[in-house]
C-alpha cells in the first residue's frame, strides 16, 4: 500500500507544478484545461513549495477525472472515421462538462435564477 502512496504524492506534486506552470504562461487557457476557476486559479498560483508538498502529501489525489460518466471516455476512445477531429471532439465533451457543472453551481448558489427556472 505504501507504493501507492508514494505514488499519489509524485502524481500530486507534479499536478501542482504543472498547474502553476501552465496559470502563470496563460491563465485563461490554464483554466480551462484544468477545469478550474478563477478563485481556484489564484489560490493554486499563490502556493508556496511548502504549501505544495503539504498538499501533495495527503493520501487522496488532489486531481479528479473530468468526464461524469462512464459514456463519455467510451465515445472518445472508440474508433473514428475521423481522427483527426478527435481532439475537437474532446473539447466539447469537456467543455459541456464544465457547463453543465457551472450551471449546476450557480443553481445551488442563487445565481442565475432565469437559467435554473428554464432548466426545471
Amino acid at each position: 500500500m505504501t507504493d501507492f502512496l508514494t505514488y499519489i504524492h509524485e502524481m500530486n506534486v507534479s499536478y501542482l507544478h504543472l498547474a502553476q506552470n501552465m496559470l502563470n504562461a496563460d491563465q485563461q487557457a490554464a483554466m480551462f484545461r484544468l477545469g478550474i476557476d478563477k478563485n481556484m486559479a489564484e489560490t493554486l498560483m499563490a502556493l508556496t513549495p511548502v504549501q505544495i508538498m503539504k498538499l501533495a502529501e495527503l493520501n487522496q489525489l488532489i486531481m479528479r477525472l473530468r468526464f461524469s460518466d462512464h459514456e463519455s471516455v467510451a465515445r472518445l476512445v472508440q474508433d473514428s472515421r475521423v481522427d483527426a477531429l478527435q481532439h475537437i471532439h474532446t473539447g466539447i465533451l469537456l467543455t459541456t462538462d464544465l457547463l453543465n457543472k457551472k450551471d449546476m453551481e450557480d443553481c445551488s448558489s442563487g445565481y442565475g435564477d432565469i437559467i435554473c427556472q428554464a432548466k426545471a
